[in-house]
């Protein structure tokens, strides 16, 4: 009994060493506290670092107070946060190093984190003494929305003094366990891979709980970026969406997709099928749709169109479909888009060299002053009577009032302003003449009181040089843009191949639609790839709504509207080659075949089921699948285990399903 009591001592409350390890390991043993509470209350153990705060053991805190600074370091972020009664430093450790340039002010990291200073924010971690300071090991931090939190908390913390802190404590029996529910999955989750992760879209705050899975991203409608986002990253981001949320479905056909009918001369008919009933003559009329519109340009929100209005799933057995540079070139997005950001680089040049030009000018004017012809003017004379939009009788009085230093008395004055005011009125139009009168009756006398400047013969030839360099280089602009735009595409896809959101595929390829199969009016508009612009819901209930019917709105290649042979940008186009790569988005359908081959040949090596590692490896061995991310494949296996593809056979181990076997042979 003795050595029983040693190992595991009573402390002064009736608890041992051991029930209070055991306590404050758990998750509902967080206790709210103040700042000053965590740099006075005395420590429980030695060997670990336990607290009594009153007579509760405790070990993780919860703090509430203003966020007073933030400094930013490779693998750690240090907050101060001042709640009224102290500053503690809260520690927060990053798994993944980040460099310098990743933690400058207005960096993506900063931005993404949700809160700033003078924030009010929420905290919870562990308490830490080091040196005898105290700190927190923040576990999670997050900005308060109340205006009041602050205030709740302290007075939270002063109702647990009384009513909890001061009282015997026992231990509280374990809470009931309950089996996790697992999230619904979205019923379209494309994958964005890395280059979404330079873009975010939601402010994520760190969480010991898992988050559910977010939606898919909502991207800004193309004709409404802003010049200072127009870059071949955000074109790559643009473009992984097309490929994923529209190129990724099959091609239309007359089975379930019909282009003659979006040719109907009465746009307001009512879809023929399911919402028409013949027998129904009887029923109050409806008011018809408004008429489609086909047009994709138009970033004005419109309201949604009703919810029944379904768009229609392209069949499943239909085969996969490559895309290819070609392809993409003649899409209008993202023509158009390509087309701005490479105007977008020359205006930024073009800025540049006009900037260098200013400069030059100014320091020429510097060293060389130029001169006036009426001598007794001063300066600020010129700027005044420089300016365009002040009156005549204005600048002429400050000019008069410039030249009468040498006047003493009231009568010379007046004088000086006579004269000057019937000059005046000899300049100023009749009623009836129009102003473009006024401003040539006002150019000879402005040209004589304006400053001449006499150039030098190097400054001179300098400036020639300069416009003759930037008519030289708006020239060759004009030529090498079809050939900048293909680079940016080019650039792009190789960036999508690389990070393994695309891969090349050997498979049948979409047609490269001609002109005049098509016509001036190109193809449907679609309303699935930016939802913002036709509606305001969000989450995957928003891929629901089409634009005007349904048989209008299907995923296919005719969703996107292409470049007419009237267009100025076809002639900057090259004829496609069958010689091309296709590519595909990665997407479970893309990886399915892959996968299952994969495991078919590593289970003939090992039987009784194979692992993730093995599975992969076996799989990466094609160099077409090297590059994939292994968050992609495991959701892709995710996907065939609810499909009943797989199943797990222990740990974490896989094995085919019964029969699934078979019928994975007949997708190879």
């Amino acid at each position: 009994m003795a050595s029983t009591t040693e190992e595991t001592p009573i402390l002064e409350n009736g608890l041992s060493a051991d029930a209070i390890k055991t306590y404050i390991l758990r998750t509902d043993s967080i206790v709210p506290c103040s700042v000053a509470d965590v740099r006075s209350i005395p420590q429980a153990l030695k060997d670990i670092e336990a607290f009594w705060l009153g007579t509760v053991p405790c070990r993780t805190v919860r703090l509430v107070g203003i966020l007073a600074s933030a400094v930013e370091y490779e693998s750690r972020s240090v907050y101060s946060v001042d709640d009224g009664t102290g500053v503690v430093n809260c520690i927060k450790k990053r798994p993944v190093r980040l460099e310098t340039v990743d933690l400058a002010e207005g960096s993506v990291h900063v931005q993404s984190r949700g809160y700033d200073i003078g924030d009010t924010v929420s905290v919870v971690g562990n308490i830490q003494e080091i040196k005898g300071v105290r700190q927190i090991l923040v576990s999670s931090i997050q900005r308060s929305l109340l205006p009041d939190a602050e205030s709740r908390h302290i007075l939270n913390v002063l109702e647990h003094h009384r009513t909890r802190y001061s009282q015997p404590f026992t231990i509280p029996p374990l809470p009931t366990p309950a089996t996790p529910q697992k999230h619904p999955r979205s019923e379209f989750q494309p994958n964005y891979a890395s280059s979404m992760a330079s873009s975010p879209t939601a402010t994520g705050f760190s969480s010991p709980v898992g988050s559910p899975k977010k939606a898919r991203p909502r991207l800004r409608h193309p004709s409404r970026l802003r010049s200072k986002d127009l870059n071949e990253n955000v074109f790559r981001i643009y473009l992984s969406h097309v490929l994923i949320s529209t190129l990724s479905a099959p091609e239309a056909s007359s089975s379930y997709f019909n282009p003659a009918s979006s040719h109907t001369n009465n746009p307001t008919t009512l879809p023929s099928g399911a919402w028409s009933n013949p027998n129904q003559s009887d029923a109050t009329p409806k008011r018809p749709s408004r008429p489609i519109s086909w047009e994709l340009g138009s970033p004005t929100p419109k309201k949604p169109t009703s919810r029944r209005q379904l768009s229609p799933v392209p069949p499943e057995d239909s085969p996969l479909l490559g895309v290819t540079l070609s392809y993409l070139r003649r899409v209008q997005v993202l023509a158009e888009l390509a087309r701005r950001i490479v105007n977008q680089v020359t205006h930024e040049r073009d800025k540049v060299l006009r900037h260098a030009e200013r400069s030059a000018r100014a320091k020429y004017e510097v060293l060389h002053p130029p001169s006036n012809k009426h001598g007794g003017q001063s300066k600020s004379t010129n700027s005044l009577l420089d300016r365009p939009g002040a009156p005549i009788q204005s600048r002429t009085t400050s000019s008069g009032a410039q030249q009468l230093g040498p006047y003493k008395s009231t009568k010379a004055l007046r004088s000086t302003l006579t004269s000057h005011n019937s000059g005046i009125r000899q300049l100023q139009p009749s009623p009836g003449s129009s102003r473009i009168s006024v401003s040539t009756a006002k150019s000879p006398s402005r040209a004589k009181i304006q400053r001449t400047e006499t150039l030098t013969t190097a400054e001179a030839a300098r400036r020639a040089t300069y416009h003759a360099k930037l008519s030289k280089l708006h020239a060759e602009d004009l030529v090498k843009r079809p050939a900048r735009t293909k680079r940016l595409f080019e650039s792009a896809l190789r960036t999508l191949v690389k990070e393994g959101e695309v891969v090349l595929y050997e498979g049948p390829r979409r047609h490269v639609a001609s002109s005049k199969s098509v016509g001036k009016r190109g193809f449907a508009a679609s309303s699935e790839l930016w939802p913002d612009v036709t509606n305001t819901t969000d989450g995957a209930s928003s891929r629901h709504l089409s634009v005007a019917s349904s048989k209008f709105t299907a995923h296919s290649s005719l969703d996107l509207e292409t470049i007419s042979e009237d267009d100025d940008e076809f002639a900057e186009l090259s004829d496609p080659s069958d010689s091309e790569d296709a590519y595909v988005p990665v997407t479970p359908r893309v990886l399915r075949p892959a996968l299952l081959t994969a495991l078919r040949q590593t289970l003939m090596r090992h039987r009784g089921g194979v692992d993730f590692a093995s599975w992969m490896r076996t799989l990466r061995a094609d160099e077409q699948w090297s590059r994939v991310p292994d968050l992609v494949l495991k959701e892709a296996i995710d996907e065939l285990r609810e499909e009943e593809w797989i199943h797990r056979v222990g740990g974490e181990r896989w094995d085919f399903t019964r029969g699934s076997w078979a019928r994975s042979l007949t997708l190879s």
